[in-house]
């Protein structure tokens, strides 16, 4: 399966525009996609849109918004990067087990698979409070604007 990056562009530019019509509060909205985008850091494969789903209704934020976090950040390569950062923060602060010797090395993967998934897991969870405040804010502002430009915008209709 090759990936064009056209059709990537064309997904992405059709999520923001479902995004930005989503008719919710921008606290709902922002909280949604951070924990979208939060999702993505955790090492359980096929069950990320499931986990948004249930952590939006769980924070009662927009469901829509939380899956588009996940869609929008969820593309393949992107991943590796996410869960270097969890394994990182779960192998330093919780297992203090970062070396970078061993870690390169092919039967030390997969020789230690279940350690690494651990401290993944653990690194995201830890992550939690920091990815969902370092996009709620910008989001929430974002989402601030867009709507408000579209209040004026149906105002100027209506005049």
């Amino acid at each position: 399966m090759q990936i064009n990056v056209f059709n990537l562009y064309r997904f992405i530019r059709q999520q923001l525009i479902r995004f930005k019509r989503l008719k919710a509060s921008p606290h709902q909205i922002a909280l949604g996609f951070s924990l979208g985008i939060w999702c993505n850091f955790t090492p359980v494969l096929g069950v990320h849109i499931l986990m948004s789903f249930c952590l939006a209704f769980l924070f009662r934020a927009n469901i829509i918004s939380s899956l588009i976090g996940v869609l929008i950040t969820g593309v393949p390569f992107i991943f590796p990067f996410f869960w270097l950062i969890s394994w990182y923060v779960g192998s330093k602060l919780v297992f203090n087990s970062v070396s970078s010797s061993n870690f390169l090395e092919d039967t030390s993967i997969i020789n230690n698979l279940t350690e690494y998934f651990a401290e993944m897991l653990v690194g995201s969870i830890l992550l939690f409070p920091f990815v969902v405040l370092l996009f709620y804010f910008p989001i929430k502002i974002i989402v601030q604007i867009w709507q408000y430009k579209r209040m004026q915008r149906m105002e100027k209709k209506v005049e």
